[in-house]
Parts: C-alpha cells; sequence; structure tokens
C-alpha cells in the first residue's frame, strides 16, 4: 500500500513561527506529537519528514524547508520516491477567505490566490486534497495581503487554534479514513 503525504505548508525559521501562514506547519506539528514521532531532516528533498501510521495507513507528513511561494519545488521528488498518489495527498495551509479556527476542504481545485497553492499545482497538478485553515481576512482593506499573512495570531486567535487542535486532527483522521468527499459533506457544513 502506498504512503499517504500530508504536507503542512509554511515558513522555515524562527522568524515565522505563529505566523499566519505558517498554519499548515502548526497543524502537522500537532499531528506529529500526537503520533508521537520524529521529524527527521531530508536535505535531498529540502524538507522535514516524520513517518508515522494512523487508521492501518502509512503517512508520511512533510514541511518542505523552502519559502511558501516555492512549496511545490522539491514536492513532486519527494511524492514520487516514496510513491505517494497525488489525489491522496492532504495539502495543509493557511487560508484568508474565512474566520480564525474554521476549517475547509476541498479537491482538485485551483489556488484560490495562495502562492503556495499554486506553486503545488505547478509541480503536481490540482488533483490533491486541500485542507484549509481559516486565519481570518485583514483587518483593514489598505493593508498588503503579504503583511497580514505574516503577521503573527493575537493572543486570542492562537488560543482559539489551540481550543480547536482536537477537532482540527479529528477531521484529519476523518479523510484519512473514510475520504475526502465524506469529510467534506461533515465539515464544510458546520464549521
Amino acid at each position: 500500500m502506498c504512503p499517504i503525504a500530508i504536507v503542512g505548508l509554511g515558513n522555515p525559521g524562527p522568524e515565522y513561527s505563529g505566523t499566519r501562514h505558517n498554519a499548515g506547519y502548526w497543524l502537522v506539528d500537532e499531528f506529529a506529537r500526537k503520533l508521537d514521532v520524529p521529524w527527521k531532516d531530508k536535505p535531498c528533498f529540502h524538507s522535514k519528514m516524520a513517518i508515522a501510521s494512523s487508521f492501518g495507513k502509512s503517512l508520511i507528513l512533510v514541511k518542505p524547508g523552502n519559502f511558501m511561494n516555492c512549496s511545490g519545488e522539491y514536492l513532486k521528488p519527494l511524492l514520487d520516491y516514496h510513491k505517494c498518489v497525488h489525489s491522496e495527498t492532504i495539502v495543509i495551509h493557511d487560508d484568508t477567505a474565512f474566520p480564525t479556527g474554521q476549517i475547509r476542504l476541498s479537491c482538485n481545485r485551483g489556488p484560490g490566490g495562495h502562492n503556495g497553492v499554486k506553486d503545488i499545482i505547478r509541480a503536481i497538478g490540482s488533483d490533491f486534497i486541500r485542507f484549509r485553515l481559516g486565519v481570518g481576512m485583514k483587518k483593514d482593506s489598505r493593508m498588503d495581503l503579504a503583511d497580514h499573512v505574516l503577521s503573527r495570531l493575537t493572543i486570542q486567535e492562537a488560543q482559539l487554534f489551540t481550543e480547536r487542535t482536537d477537532f482540527f486532527l479529528c477531521t484529519l483522521r476523518e479523510v484519512l479514513d473514510k475520504g475526502c468527499a465524506h469529510a467534506m459533506n461533515s465539515v464544510n457544513q458546520t464549521t
């Protein structure tokens, strides 16, 4: 059975920790912690990886080591090397289209203005699962979107993420266990 890749998007380096754009890194870190698996540097794929299993499935957790806008650069070789099916790959990323702490799932869609997702589509096509973590819209329409996504979550927003961690991980497990279509029907209607 081919492993399923779960890819958390973010920017490397401590200066980006806690920013809205690093929501994908944060959730995949939480999943690795829950599964009690260590991260290992994989320089050949410019990423950190953790190998795990859940629901009888082999999983490869991935945090690309290049910056967000180049998220797809080394992803295709990594997926091909591990024989991961692109349509089963789950990409976790921030989304400014809805409020902080909400999630949406989608499959085989466009980038929706997200440059990291756009680069992944360039590398592997659009047939993958998007696990979109709401990080809130800009408070001021004059604010540059890049400044917004690179800003840190407020204390209240970070607390909301912490409070919803179990829900996020249960949703991720539902995608793994029952598939994206089933999870979309339950999650996209209720969050």
